[in-house]
């Protein structure tokens, strides 16, 4: 070999050196970036199943009271006397289940409320907040008990 060769050659195993070190640091931060992603990736499935849970729970709790009011009387003023009244000894026991299941609701915010018309259309609807969220989740239901 020449030593023009041979120049050449160390020159090129100059210029690499390090290149290794780089690579190494460059996978480093590429497996970071893809960490932190799954990472916030979970903490938004966990609020997601939060919420859903939440859903769930008042749509079982708006189930309940509508199976309360098909049993008893069922004429309007008696289903007006028993659940639209918010002193009413069944509303008051209902909301207090209502307070314990779904964050964020007390007497004087986000209370639920239920609505009876004459023809016996029920409205029932539910707020609540998240304890990680500042905006309120709402689920109203509508049916209508009849004889």
């Amino acid at each position: 070999m020449s030593v023009m060769c041979r120049g050449s050659l160390h020159l090129k195993v100059l210029a690499q050196r390090g290149s290794a070190l780089v690579e190494g640091l460059l996978a480093v931060v590429v497996f970071s970036v893809g960490l932190i992603s799954l990472l916030m990736l979970l903490a938004a499935t966990q609020v997601d199943s939060a919420n859903a849970h939440y859903r769930s729970v008042a749509s079982l709790l708006a189930s309940d009271l509508v199976a309360r009011m098909w049993t008893g009387d069922r004429s309007a003023a008696a289903l007006q006397a028993r659940f639209a009244d918010g002193q009413a000894p069944e509303y008051l026991e209902w909301q207090q289940r209502v307070q314990a299941a779904l964050p964020g609701v007390t007497l004087t915010e986000l209370p639920p409320q239920v609505v009876i018309d004459p023809d016996r259309n029920v409205t029932i609807e539910l707020r609540w907040r998240s304890p990680a969220e500042s905006s309120t989740h709402r689920l109203v239901v509508h049916t209508q008990v009849s004889d």
